[in-house]
């Protein structure tokens, strides 16, 4: 009698399932690498590979189409896409205007982009006495936007993109899926030759579209007479000084990244602006808003209705970006009905596809695109080393003092003049220590004297300055003798790093 294996492990019969994962296979870092598309140059040409993960990356990006039939199809929160894509919506630092004296708490994304700059810096060791090191950098802004007619609109510039070697990688994935789908139709495999063929062209045509927003910097229009826009970004330990005129100072803390969709991807069938009811106590009913939002598309409702109707914009329905979404989440539907009516060579061709594009994706999420982000800014605020100087200082009373005297407005030493300009050199101190006792208040009057008379004092009389005299002995215990000994000793070394910087200033 011939044994037979209980198994049959002929290959003439035998289909390899991977319908039930073909969707889902690696949708993190298909989203993540879709997510980097507007910051390499090319990168949304580069998109025709056969991608895995159609499902998440459809469902993800399907959410940035905005009506109810998109939001039906895609429920999520419609972000703007600056926000959606990660190039905007992070929190900055704390910003004190030198000038004004106006302060922000939380500033935007580029201020929080420009904190971690500096934080990347190691900075110069500053000598002197050290508890615990304070960075602070100097950024010595540089003019950013071109003078514009537009009074009231905000200045853009147009950013672009950076040129890496993803471009090159990117042949790997487009080589591989091409070659496997020639070798399906080649062995008369259509199934899952249509399916790989299908994963190409939905994957390019949502990167085309996803891809086709120019990434632009969108600043702070500033009045003409606006002073200067010098202040300082506090996140802990680490300070920013920012020293230049106010538009460009205020594209860092208020200014942010955008992107500009063209609009046939917008799908706008309307014209910009529409009338809503709104009450005479100016605020607008709910219910009427909806009724009036519903019935905006079957009658045109006219500019002069009374005082009660109220113009607003109508909202991106980037229709383009959802059908792309659409298409993606398709291709899953079709894979499971597909790829297993397929033959086993044919399958194991659309496997090699969905791994050599899973590594591609792989790489693209690996880079840091906050980095990728920080260069960017830096090239549009036309910033490079020659602008910007991180030191590191050994406590916070020397970054206080040379914080201080570096925001002092130049050839400005008469209190009154500070007064007329905004400045408040004293705040600016108790920004970093608030401490009111009697030798905290002594070593801040002695710095704010050497502030005053730096005009008609030498540099080596105004360093003498900054020491204790004997009535000052007479006035404290041996402590307190100490400790102002001490406050002033790291007086004395923010004042000789802020000449020093100022000279350096004036040089560039």
């Amino acid at each position: 009698m011939t044994y037979k294996h209980p198994v049959d492990i002929q290959t003439g019969h035998f289909d390899l399932d991977v319908s039930g994962v073909a969707g889902f296979f690696g949708g993190e870092e298909a989203i993540s690498a879709m997510q980097t598309i507007h910051l390499y140059k090319y990168r949304k040409y580069m998109g025709w590979y056969n991608s895995p993960g159609s499902w998440n990356v459809g469902k993800k990006f399907g959410m940035l189409a905005n009506s109810h039939f998109w939001d039906g199809l895609f429920p999520g929160p419609n972000e703007d896409p600056a926000k959606f894509f990660e190039l905007d919506g992070k929190q900055g630092p704390k910003y004190v205007a030198s000038r004004s004296g106006s302060i922000l708490e939380h500033t935007g994304h580029l201020a929080y982009l420009m904190m971690q700059i500096c934080k990347e810096e190691l900075g110069v060791h500053v000598g002197g006495r050290v508890t615990k090191r304070n960075n602070v950098t100097l950024i010595q802004t540089q003019l950013v936007f071109e003078e514009s007619t537009a009074k009231e609109k905000p200045p853009v510039r147009t950013i672009q993109p950076h040129d890496g070697h993803q471009k090159y990688v990117a042949i790997l994935p487009i080589a591989v899926s091409f070659t496997t789908c020639a070798l399906c139709g080649w062995t008369y495999d259509w199934f899952c030759c249509s399916m790989i063929l299908l994963g190409i062209v939905s994957n390019g045509m949502a990167s085309l579209v996803i891809g086709s927003a120019s990434l632009e910097l969108q600043g702070v229009k500033s009045a003409p007479t606006a002073p200067p826009g010098d202040g300082m970004l506090m996140d802990g330990d680490d300070v920013v000084l920012l020293l230049g005129k106010e538009e460009d100072v205020a594209t860092i803390t208020r200014g942010r990244f955008t992107l500009r969709y063209e609009p046939w991807v917008k799908m706008r069938s309307k014209k910009e602006e529409r009338k809503r009811f709104v009450l005479r106590d100016g605020t607008g009913s709910t219910k009427s808003n909806r009724r009036n939002d519903a019935e905006a598309g079957r009658r045109n409702i006219s500019l002069d209705q009374g005082p009660n109707h109220e113009a607003v914009p109508i909202k991106d329905e980037y229709a383009a970006i959802g059908s792309c979404s659409l298409l993606l989440v398709a291709q899953l539907l079709a894979q499971l009905l597909l790829i297993p009516q397929g033959t086993f060579f044919g399958q194991i061709m659309f496997l090699s596809s969905f791994a050599a594009s899973w590594a591609y994706n792989l790489y693209l999420s690996s880079i840091d695109n906050e980095h990728i982000q920080e260069e960017l800014l830096l090239e549009a605020l036309n910033l490079n080393e020659q602008h910007m100087r991180t030191y590191s200082l050994g406590t916070r009373t020397t970054a206080a003092v040379f914080a201080c005297l570096m925001l002092q407005p130049p050839g400005v030493y008469e209190e009154s003049e500070w007064k007329k300009l905004g400045f408040e050199p004293e705040g600016i101190i108790r920004k970093f220590i608030p401490n009111d006792t009697p030798v905290w208040t002594t070593w801040r009057e002695k710095v704010l004297g050497v502030m005053r008379d730096q005009k008609v004092c030498s540099r080596d009389t105004c360093y003498d300055l900054l020491q204790m005299s004997d009535q000052e002995k007479d006035m404290f215990k041996p402590n307190d003798q100490k400790l102002l000994e001490n406050l002033l000793e790291d007086a004395r070394t923010a004042y000789e790093l802020a000449v020093n910087e100022k000279l350096w200033f004036k040089c560039g």
